[in-house]
């Protein structure tokens, strides 16, 4: 699995992190049609080893909140908490839309924060915004 990530290292490397394999897609085919890499992280747990395990860093992290074995709020945790990870940006993307939902991802450091259904050229200016 490390020479997975290994041969990405210094490329436009796009982490998404989400469980729903339909949205999953739709980044994915979104993001390589502009010419990134992207790594889909299927839950929690899987997101929280890749963030730990010494790998190529992405240019930035689609996060989903809902998700099985750990949620986005802890994965965050865990993408702030390590130094070469800190200034990675992040975009909440969830069907959660409550404001105490929404605060609580920013104080735990989200970049940006996304409900679904999401415009896909809303969160490419999102996007860009913050990759600029």
């Amino acid at each position: 699995m490390p020479a997975k990530h290994a041969s990405k290292k210094g490329r436009n490397l796009i982490l998404v992190v989400e469980d729903d394999p339909t949205i999953a897609r739709l980044l994915n085919h979104w993001l390589t049609q502009r010419g990134y890499e992207v790594e889909i992280l299927p839950n929690g747990r899987i997101a929280i080893d890749r963030i730990t395990a010494d790998e190529a860093l992405p240019k930035m992290v689609f996060l989903d909140i809902m998700m099985p074995f750990a949620d986005g709020f802890e994965v965050l945790t865990n993408i702030r908490s390590r130094k070469a990870w800190k200034k990675v940006p992040v975009i909440m993307v969830t069907s959660k839309s409550s404001e105490s939902t929404i605060v609580k991802a920013f104080e735990a450091g989200a970049n940006d924060y996304v409900t679904k259904p999401f415009r896909p050229n809303e969160l490419m200016m999102r996007m860009n915004r913050l990759l600029s």
